[in-house]
């Protein structure tokens, strides 16, 4: 029987053989797993900078002037945009495969109002103010004071708040409250001389609170509201008072003796509050304050003044009538709240929802009416989502104008 003999020097080639293999796989699966490592990491870097890319074409003009950040856009034209940018930097790459981007716009828009609110919040947060040269020339043989109405349908019908048929939307705490430092930093109301550019309406302020797209109707109608809440706080001093209702109670018995006299009595007080209340917005329309509770230095009609309005039978009119008065009586002392104030406690009062589609209201009319026509605050948007598939796997991205500084 033939023994076979143990050829070292073939052992070691087979040995060696194996060797070399084990090390060329590890080497392969290492340039592999560094391959895909470097892809990865060059996937992850450029698709941010890429929606940072999308959000940084924010609108300038809306900037400067609302402290908003919004950039004009689609779903195809940011789908476009970014398969523009991945073609750039991986197109020359064989090993690099982009097989789909889809992006996501919903819920983004700057029409809505959660998105509205948390922006025109941050704008008093960090203590913006409108650009200094957003004074515009007006056109010629139009005057500053002249009555701005809108009647086209297709400018109503797109404005942000037409839609809506009412109720309340939830708040969001402190962008909530500072909803109405940013109305009077960025809008105007019938008293305000500031210069905050070329605006369609003069009575801004008026606008969001009666929701009248016509100068003249918006003050007349918040006018009417200031008489009424003036008229009532006026009523309650008189009734707190107990000098004036005795002096009331005096001037009734002598004008219908007997038990009819409790009834002038209140009549004549009544008249006596309302006419205090038109004396009231005079001051406030003239810059003045007027005091939310007045006290006695704070009351500037005598009673003789009620007492020959409702003889005349004028003091049932006063309400038929929306001016305020040219002339006006100083109270003994003048201090308390300002128009601003007033206008605020209406604002206040009203539901955030309805205050924030109106708001966004103003901002459209004055972007088309300085700045594009075809301006729409629906078509901006204030952050972008998409995913991309590079080489069979998927990778998220999303930029927003919240998580920059």
């Amino acid at each position: 029987m033939r023994l076979w003999k143990f050829n070292k020097k073939g052992s070691y080639v087979v040995y060696l053989t194996v060797f070399l293999s084990g090390m060329l796989i590890i080497s392969g699966a290492v340039i592999n797993a560094s391959h895909k490592a470097a892809v990865d990491s060059a996937v992850k870097s450029l698709g941010n900078v890429w929606a940072g890319s999308i959000t940084a074409e924010y609108d300038t003009e809306l900037r400067d002037r609302y402290g908003l950040y919004g950039f004009f856009a689609n779903g195809i034209l940011v789908k476009d945009k970014l398969s523009l940018y991945a073609g750039y930097s991986f197109g020359d790459k064989d090993y690099i495969d982009v097989s789909s981007i889809e992006c996501r716009l919903d819920g983004y828009e700057l029409s809505r109002p959660e998105n509205f609110r948390s922006q025109a919040g941050a704008c008093i947060r960090r203590l913006w103010r409108p650009a200094a040269d957003l004074s515009h020339e007006e056109e010629e043989n139009e005057g500053e004071s002249a009555n701005r109405y809108i009647s086209a349908d297709w400018i109503l019908d797109a404005l942000p708040s037409h839609s809506y048929k009412g109720g309340s939307a939830g708040t969001d705490g402190l962008n909530s409250i500072l909803e109405i430092p940013y109305i009077f930093l960025v809008f105007k109301d019938h008293v305000d001389d500031r210069d905050l550019g070329k605006t369609f309406f003069n009575n801004e302020v008026e606008y969001i609170i009666s929701g009248k797209p016509d100068d003249e109707k918006a003050r007349r109608a918040v006018y009417r509201r200031l008489l009424v809440e003036r008229n009532g706080l006026n009523l309650v001093y008189l009734y707190s008072c107990a000098e004036k209702r005795q002096l009331a109670l005096e001037a009734a018995e002598l004008i219908t003796p007997g038990p009819e006299a409790v009834l002038t009595q209140a009549l004549i007080l009544e008249t006596w509050a309302l006419l205090e209340a038109r004396n009231d917005l005079a001051l406030l329309y003239d810059g003045e304050r007027v005091p939310v509770i007045k006290g006695d230095a704070n009351w500037a009609l005598s009673i003789e003044n009620a007492i020959a309005a409702e003889e005349s039978g004028s003091g049932d009119q006063e309400l038929d009538t929306d001016q305020p008065e040219k002339r006006y009586v100083r109270p003994q002392r003048v201090e308390g709240q300002d128009y601003k104030d007033y206008l605020s406690t209406l604002l206040i009062a009203m539901p955030e929802k309805t205050r924030l589609l109106r708001m966004m209201d103003l901002i459209q009319i004055n972007m088309k009416y300085t700045y594009c026509a075809g301006f729409l605050l629906s078509d901006y948007y204030t952050g972008v989502e998409y995913e991309m598939t590079v080489n069979g796997v998927k990778y998220g991205f999303k930029d927003t104008f919240e998580n920059k500084k």
